[in-house]
């Protein structure tokens, strides 16, 4: 496998991901090799993890070129003076001139070609474009079959136009390889949109979620005296932030004791931190910045309400977290995770009125509420990791001509 982040140095979901498929897979005897462009602080025992960072970056021990400044928890990973140096935020990666971006990519794609000589494998999994020029690379050198798998697109980060650069190595990716794994039908529906690939060569294999940890979820309880919504995700354009502004300024109207926390950052945080001020939502929406792990849990626990309001989301893993958590959740009907969540309450993303009622309903009626939750709770019984694993695992077998 060719991955790009993996626990405790994720930004979000692809990290998530894959720590849960290939746990999965190590339970179902799969033997894995999984490169990464750092080392991490510690071993992970149920497969072998390749340093692939370069020897340009001259990054200290155990620290990500990719995190040299984690914006989302804002939090240093390296010295200020280093954050200068690298400035190689994955989250900004996008963002750096076409030039920076090529050189950062390919110079990975030696690195994991290079280390790549010492294990022996059968097949190349490669996670996402920043992963695709180093799996075709060692497709063509070894000839073993190359399986891509889209986490998100281009499309879903830039509805409007992004990097062509990006698109170009998705594209790329895509047609050389053997087999797609999509993180949903409306992911697939979009490669075979935008990309024009053959719906034959795509498989979907939902994304999984791991059991809780603690005993008792949802005794969270901070803040008790006021009902609370979320939303929690990157803020970009993508996420549809400046929609769940729009929401909170319609319920408020009808239910003015309302708490509504925007988790999370990105490149519209300033614009939204003003534009609440100037709706007079000062006190009402609050601004937690990147949460993660127990912060994370707690949050989506304590939520009465949890709203995703996406333009395009190839899965929504955070969706799964608080429904698991007995959260009534609102989501997109733009997103891959309302195939898992059926019974969840959904909207086209820019029905800002419907969500307002919605949400209005859920506080109201604890009864509605209680029973969105029940339902909830039965759409998530077969989503789990080691059920994608093994559509993953059946993957490979018919690849390599197994089965």
């Amino acid at each position: 496998m060719i991955g790009w982040e993996y626990p405790p140095h994720n930004s979000g979901g692809l990290g998530v991901a894959c720590q849960g498929l290939t746990e999965a897979l190590a339970e179902q005897n799969q033997q894995l090799y999984f490169t990464l462009p750092y080392s991490l602080p510690q071993n992970v025992g149920h497969m072998r993890v390749l340093d692939c960072s370069h020897p340009d970056w001259n990054l200290p021990k155990n620290k990500p070129p990719f995190f040299a400044y984690d914006a989302l928890s804002g939090s240093n990973l390296l010295t200020d003076a280093e954050v200068s140096e690298h400035k190689l935020d994955l989250n900004q990666l996008h963002l750096l001139p076409q030039s920076d971006l090529e050189k950062q990519v390919m110079q990975y794609h030696d690195q994991v070609v290079q280390k790549s000589r010492s294990a022996d494998f059968s097949a190349i999994h490669a996670h996402d474009w920043m992963s695709f020029p180093a799996g075709m690379a060692l497709k063509d050198k070894t000839k073993k079959p190359l399986i891509v798998h889209v986490h998100s697109t281009e499309f879903d980060r830039s509805p409007h136009g992004g990097s062509q650069y990006i698109m170009n190595t998705e594209y790329e990716g895509m047609k050389m390889a053997d087999v797609i794994i999509a993180v949903s039908a409306y992911t697939k529906h979009l490669l075979v949109e935008k990309y024009g690939i053959n719906p034959n060569k795509i498989q979907v294999v939902h994304n999984g979620i791991s059991p809780l940890t603690d005993s008792d979820p949802g005794r969270h309880h901070f803040a008790s005296s006021r009902p609370m919504v979320v939303f929690m995700g990157r803020l970009t354009g993508q996420k549809g932030p400046e929609h769940f502004l729009k929401i909170a300024q319609m319920v408020l109207k009808q239910m003015p004791e309302v708490l509504f926390v925007i988790a999370g950052h990105g490149d519209l945080y300033q614009e939204l931190l003003f534009s609440s001020a100037d709706k007079g939502l000062s006190g009402k929406v609050l601004f937690s910045g990147f949460v993660r792990d127990q912060q994370r849990d707690k949050l989506l626990d304590r939520a009465d309400v949890f709203v995703m309001p996406s333009l395009s989301e190839p899965f929504g893993l955070v969706a799964v977290e608080a429904a698991q958590r007995s959260t009534p959740v609102i989501i997109s009907k733009s997103s891959g995770v309302s195939e898992v969540l059926p019974h969840s309450l959904q909207a086209d993303f820019w029905d800002t009125d419907l969500m307002a009622r919605q949400i209005v309903e859920l506080l109201a009626n604890e009864k509605h509420a209680q029973s969105i939750v029940a339902k909830q709770h039965q759409d998530l019984k077969p989503v789990t990791w080691k059920s994608a694993a093994q559509k993953v695992k059946d993957i490979y077998s018919r690849t390599l001509g197994l089965s």
